[in-house]
C-alpha cells in the first residue's frame, strides 16, 4: 500500500472499517520517492531539426560534431549557453512529479485532520467507525458478541431442563434472578462446568435459590461477596461458622463460593455420588418466592424452610418431584391456594404449611427494606395476609398414602373433612386447627389406628364424635375445642388407653345475624353432655382432661384419681355437681399442683353460685374456684 492512502479493513458481514484517529503523517512520510535520472543520449548526424540545433525537447544541451571550416562562424547559441544554468521548472520533469505526489499528501493530511477533529469534537471514544455497505440501518442495538462460555450448550442444557413455564433467557431482564444464576454459572463460578457435568443442574438451582431469595440477607453463610476497596465485588468468600444446638461452631461453605454445593450450609447430599438429596434452611431469614425450578432437583427428598419470610404461592410444580418425603414451609408468610398438583407427589410423608395466617415475623432485605410476613408479600400496602387456602383436606388427599404428619394448621382453609382421610393409613398426625373447615367428623376418620394427635379446634366443625372413635387405639392427643360440636361421648372413647389430652372445652354457639354474617359464643348450654364415665381410669397417661364450657352433668368418678400423670382438670362452667372424690384430692400432690408457681390447674364451680346459692360442686383442693352464673373464678391457693 502506498503511503498517505486510507486503510481499509474487511469485516465478516462486508462492511469496511476506516481508521479515523490515525495521527498525522511526519515529513519523513511526505517525501517522494526518488524518481530516475533521465538517460543522457549522444546526438548522432542525421537527428531531426531539433536536436540538430543543440537541445532537446526538454531544453536540455546536447553535444554536436563541428566542421573545421565552419569554426569563425559566430555561434550565438554557444555563446548564450551557461553550462551552470537550469531550464525552466514548468519545463522540468522531476519537478512535475514531486508536485503531483505533495499535492496528494497535502489533501490526504487535511482530510484525516478534518476528519480526526470532527470526531473528537463529538465526544467519540471509539477507534474504529463500522461502515456496513449491505445492510439497512436497523433501531435495535447490535447484541453483544457470544462468549466461549456462552456457546458451550450451558444455555440450551438449562433451558430445557431446568426453567419452568416456558420460560427462556433470551425474555429476561438482568435482574431475573434465573438470568443472574446463569451469569454466575457462566463467569463467575471458578468451578466453570460444562454443559455435560452431571451437577450442572443441581448446582444452578442453587444459585437460583441464592438469587430468588436474597442469600445476601440471610442470618448464615449466604454472604458470598468480598467488596474491595474500589468497591468491587468478588465472589470469593468461601468459609462460615454456625453455631450448633449443642453450643459447638460447626464449620460450613458459603452459598455462591466456588466449592462443592454439598458442602455449602445447609445442602445435604447422598456421600457416594453427590447428588441432591435434602436443604435445611430454616429460621435463616429467607426473603422471597419459591421459583419452581426447585421441582428439577429430582432426587431431592426433604425441603426445610419454616421460620423464614417466604411469600407468594406454593409452586404446583413440586407436585411433579418424584421422590419428595418432607416438605416444611412452616412459618412464613405464603398465600393462595394449595396446588391441587401437590397431592401428586404420593411420596410424599410429611407436609407442614402451618402458620402462614396472622404470623408475624421480619426480615431485612440486603437493600435495607423491611418484610413483615403477617402482611400479603411482606408489603403493609398489599393488606393482610390470609395465608393458605383451599380444600387441601378433601377428596384428593388419598393421594398421600404414604403421609404421616399434615400440618396446615393456621391458614385459611376450607371444606369439608373428606371421607378420603380414612385411606391414610400411616397418619399419625392431623393438624388443621384454627382454619374455615366445616362440617361434620367422617365416620371413616377411625380407620386411622397410627394417630396420635387429632387437632380440629377453631374450625366451623359440628355434631358428635363417630361411634367408633374407640378404634383409634393409638390416638394420644385429641383437640377439638372452639368448635359447634355436641352429643354424648361414644362408649368406646373411654377405651382410648393411651390418651394423654383431651381438650374439649369452650364449644361455641354460633348464629347468622342479619347481614347474614356469622356470630359465635361460648356457651355452657350447648356441646359435650352426659357424665364422666368410671371408665376414665382406663387413661393412666392423662395429663389434661379440659372440660369447660359444656353442658356436662353427674358427677366426678373416684376412678379419676387413676391418672397419676394428671396436671390440668377443668370442670367450671359445667353442671357437674357433688363432691370432688378424696382420691382426685390427693393427686395435688402428684402432678395436679404446678411446681412451676402457676395457679389455675383445677377449677371448678365451687364458688356460691351467683353470689348467694350452694357451689354447684363442694372441692377442698381446687385451685381456683368459680362462680357458674357469672362466670368468674377466683384462686383458692
Amino acid at each position: 500500500m502506498n503511503q498517505g492512502e486510507a486503510e481499509y479493513v474487511a469485516e465478516e458481514d462486508g462492511s469496511l472499517v476506516v481508521p479515523v484517529d490515525r495521527e498525522p503523517f511526519n515529513g519523513e512520510d511526505m517525501s517522494p520517492a526518488p524518481v530516475p535520472e533521465p538517460e543522457v543520449f549522444t546526438a548522432a548526424v542525421g537527428r531531426d531539426e531539433e536536436q540538430q540545433n543543440g537541445f532537446t525537447e526538454d531544453g536540455l544541451a546536447v553535444a554536436m560534431a563541428v566542421d573545421a571550416g565552419a569554426e569563425d562562424d559566430y555561434i550565438y547559441a554557444a555563446i548564450e549557453y551557461d553550462p551552470d544554468s537550469k531550464p525552466p521548472l514548468h519545463r522540468n520533469r522531476r519537478f512535475r512529479v514531486y508536485s503531483c505526489l505533495a499535492i496528494v499528501l497535502v489533501i490526504a493530511a487535511v482530510a484525516v485532520t478534518v476528519i480526526y477533529v470532527t470526531m473528537g469534537a463529538k465526544g467519540v471514544n471509539e477507534q474504529y467507525t463500522d461502515i456496513n455497505i449491505n445492510t439497512l440501518p436497523t433501531m435495535s442495538p447490535t447484541a453483544s458478541p457470544l462468549t466461549n462460555r456462552e456457546q458451550s450448550g450451558i444455555i440450551e442444557q438449562i433451558e430445557a431442563g431446568v426453567l419452568q413455564r416456558g420460560a427462556v433467557f433470551a425474555n429476561m431482564t438482568v435482574d431475573d434472578p434465573r438470568r443472574m444464576a446463569l451469569e454466575w454459572i457462566l463467569h463467575h463460578d471458578q468451578m466453570q462446568l460444562n454443559s455435560d457435568d452431571v451437577n450442572l443442574y443441581q448446582r444452578y438451582v442453587l444459585a437460583l435459590l441464592a438469587f430468588s431469595l436474597d442469600s445476601l440477607a440471610w442470618y448464615y453463610c449466604g454472604n458470598h461477596r468480598m467488596v474491595n476497596a474500589n468497591e468491587t465485588e468478588d465472589f470469593v468468600q468461601e468459609d462460615c461458622d454456625v453455631l450448633a444446638a449443642t453450643g459447638e461452631l460447626t464449620k460450613h461453605k458459603v452459598w455462591l463460593s466456588s466449592t462443592d454445593e454439598c458442602e455449602w450450609y445447609g445442602v445435604k447430599c447422598s456421600s457416594n455420588d453427590g447428588v441432591l438429596r435434602g436443604l435445611e434452611l430454616m429460621g435463616n431469614d429467607l426473603i422471597g418466592e419459591i421459583p419452581p425450578e426447585i421441582s428439577q432437583l429430582r432426587f431431592l427428598q426433604y425441603i426445610a424452610f419454616n421460620g423464614n419470610c417466604l411469600y407468594g404461592t406454593i409452586p404446583p410444580e413440586l407436585g411433579s418431584m418424584p421422590n419428595l418425603l418432607s416438605l416444611e414451609l412452616q412459618g412464613n408468610g405464603l398465600s393462595g391456594e394449595i396446588p391441587t398438583e401437590l397431592n401428586n407427589a404420593d411420596k410424599l410423608q410429611l407436609l407442614n404449611g402451618a402458620m402462614q395466617y396472622q404470623y408475624p415475623y421480619q426480615c431485612a432485605t440486603s437493600d435495607g427494606r423491611i418484610v413483615n410476613t403477617i402482611f400479603a408479600k411482606g408489603n403493609p400496602e398489599n393488606g393482610y395476609n390470609w395465608g393458605l387456602t383451599g380444600s387441601t383436606v378433601g377428596d384428593n388427599v388419598n393421594k398421600w398414602k404414604s403421609m404421616k404428619g399434615l400440618h396446615l394448621f393456621d391458614n385459611s382453609i376450607t371444606g369439608s373433612l373428606s371421607p378420603a382421610l380414612g385411606d391414610l393409613k400411616y397418619l399419625v398426625f392431623l393438624r388443621v386447627h384454627n382454619n374455615g373447615i366445616q362440617g361434620m367428623i367422617p365416620n371413616e376418620i377411625v380407620k386411622l389406628n397410627k394417630l396420635r394427635e387429632m387437632y380440629l379446634y377453631q374450625n366451623g366443625i359440628f355434631g358428635d364424635f363417630p361411634p367408633d372413635i374407640g378404634l383409634m387405639e393409638d390416638l394420644e392427643d385429641l383437640r377439638v375445642h372452639e368448635n359447634e360440636m355436641w352429643g354424648t361421648l361414644p362408649a368406646t372413647f373411654w377405651n382410648l388407653h393411651k390418651m394423654k389430652k383431651i381438650w374439649l372445652q369452650d364449644t361455641l354457639e354460633c348464629e347468622q345475624d342479619e347481614t347474614d354474617e356469622w356470630k359465635c359464643i361460648r356457651s355452657r348450654e350447648m356441646g359435650f353432655e352426659g357424665s364422666i364415665s368410671p371408665s376414665i381410669g382406663n387413661m393412666t397417661k392423662l395429663s389434661h382432661l379440659l372440660l369447660n364450657n359444656n353442658p356436662f352433668t353427674g358427677v366426678l368418678p373416684s376412678e379419676l384419681g387413676l391418672c397419676k400423670e394428671l396436671s390440668r382438670l377443668h370442670i367450671h362452667q359445667t353442671y357437674i355437681n357433688g363432691v370432688v372424690p378424696p382420691e382426685i384430692c390427693l393427686l395435688r400432690d402428684e402432678q395436679l399442683f404446678d411446681t412451676t408457681g402457676q395457679v389455675g390447674v383445677f377449677y371448678a364451680d365451687c364458688r356460691p353460685n351467683n353470689k348467694t346459692e350452694d357451689p354447684f360442686i363442694s372441692c377442698e383442693c381446687c385451685s381456683d374456684c368459680c362462680d357458674h352464673t357469672s362466670g368468674v373464678c377466683v384462686s383458692d391457693d
